[in-house]
């Protein structure tokens, strides 16, 4: 991918290169910031968006996790070649990195609070590097300057009664003001808990959830492979699933109100059993929402035509080919409204596409149906659909460049992962995707 470089009012987007020599996770934080440099130390408020893209990248995951023991960072490496193993028949090693790179994530969005990145005491962004001998890496970095004329941004205490999933879609702060469109931001501040979206009604998911991620990262890892251990057998695995799930979570915004689908609600994830350092089962949760309407904002359907992988991404850029004419720099969040379908970028190809469905059916097999699953009432799929939801993601968020979507060159694609055999509830197969487009056009 060729590096990019932009900046306008409001965003700023540069390209910075990791030399990676060896299979590891490295930390990319001062990197991050040397990259931005006054423009992150001017922004009172706003995002910071980290994408790996392009071929080079097709093995590598963007992360937020502990930064302080080097030992997380190798565990982390020992968990995911646990979840995802080498693909039966002759899928080759660089599919199998390339699916467990896509698992990690291919970006992060980092609210940005008064001049620095916001992250919690113990937090670090990480390039989780799955090939053998590494390579030189790119990554896009944007950010946005919300201002700081009114609120834009809002810190806030989220309880959890214990270790589990919780539904906080009301108990989560948001900024006084809201735009009419838009993107609302949720970073979670912390390393053993996370955030996502899923199913707002049946208590059931949320029990099933975390059983599911209870055996995705068992506390057996504890005794047999992980170093990282002082601080008790639910404390690394707390790490891995939160990188799985994710600390940062992104819903659309419309008529000044979050705009979520018909089912979803915002989900607290605790993952220990007495929270995390000196917090209990209190967890920090940032809310940064930019005040200026979206340039665009608009949901289009797409369907996968069956259960597994599809390549949508000529179609969200046909859908937003005329928005993004002179979009000097910005971003395209695509959230799939919808809680046993997801997005994800991938490597480009049908190899990917079905090992990392094979890689999702190995996680979460639907043999647990039986063994533990309650919410079992819409069929064997219905369950682990919302867990694959949860694990993939129901967004992402991609840079704009000239008016182009930096997803560099064909070597990676943005997919519709359709969980289920005949879609989700009263849809069928067709998922609705809300596609928000924000950034700056020169000035006349």
């Amino acid at each position: 991918m060729s590096s990019v470089s932009a900046s306008s009012r409001r965003w700023t987007t540069e390209t910075t290169t990791l030399q990676t020599s060896k299979r590891a996770v490295y930390l990319l934080t001062n990197r991050i910031e040397t990259a931005l440099g006054d423009a992150l130390r001017r922004t009172k408020t706003g995002i910071v968006i980290v994408s790996v893209c392009g071929n080079d990248g097709a093995k590598c995951g963007i992360t937020v996790n502990e930064g302080a023991d080097p030992d997380v960072r190798s565990d982390m490496l020992k968990a995911f070649d646990a979840m995802v193993r080498e693909p039966s028949g002759e899928a080759k090693a660089s599919i199998r990195d390339a699916v467990r790179a896509a698992l990690v994530g291919k970006s992060m969005v980092v609210p940005v609070l008064d001049g620095r990145l916001g992250f919690g005491t113990w937090q670090a962004l990480y390039l989780a590097e799955f090939e053998e001998g590494g390579g030189s890496r790119e990554c896009v970095v944007s950010l946005c300057d919300y201002g700081g004329e009114q609120i834009t941004a809002r810190r806030g205490a989220v309880k959890a009664p214990g270790r589990g999933c919780h539904l906080v879609t009301t108990s989560m702060p948001l900024p006084k003001s809201m735009p009419e469109s838009g993107v609302a931001t949720f970073f979670m501040q912390h390393t053993s808990a996370s955030l996502t979206i899923n199913e707002n009604c049946d208590p059931d998911v949320r029990r099933d959830l975390n059983g599911a991620l209870d055996r995705i990262a068992p506390e057996t890892w504890h005794e047999t492979m992980f170093e990282h251990v002082l601080e008790g057998p639910d404390d690394m695995v707390a790490h891995v699933k939160c990188t799985l799930v994710g600390p940062s979570i992104r819903v659309p915004v419309a008529n000044g109100r979050l705009d979520a689908g018909t089912w979803q609600g915002l989900y607290l994830n605790e993952h220990r059993n007495v929270g995390g350092f000196g917090s209990g089962h209190s967890r920090d949760v940032v809310c940064a929402v930019d005040n200026e309407p979206a340039l665009a904002q608009k949901t289009i359907t797409l369907s996968a035509g069956k259960r597994g992988l599809r390549d949508v991404t000529d179609e969200i850029v046909k859908a937003t080919a005329k928005e993004r004419e002179g979009v000097v720099a910005g971003s395209l969040h695509v959230f799939c409204r919808h809680t046993s379908a997801s997005v994800a970028v991938g490597q480009a190809g049908s190899e990917f596409e079905d090992a990392f469905e094979r890689a999702l059916n190995d996680i979460c097999p639907e043999s647990w149906n039986d063994e533990f699953f309650r919410h079992t009432a819409e069929g064997r799929d219905d369950m682990p659909g919302h867990v694959k939801s949860t694990i993939v993601g129901a967004g992402l968020t991609l840079p704009v460049v000239d008016g182009e979507i930096a997803l560099g060159t064909e070597g990676q694609r943005v997919y519709l992962c359709e969980h289920r055999d005949i879609g989700g509830f009263n849809s069928g197969l067709s998922r609705n995707v809300t596609l928000t487009l924000q950034g700056d056009r020169p000035s006349h």
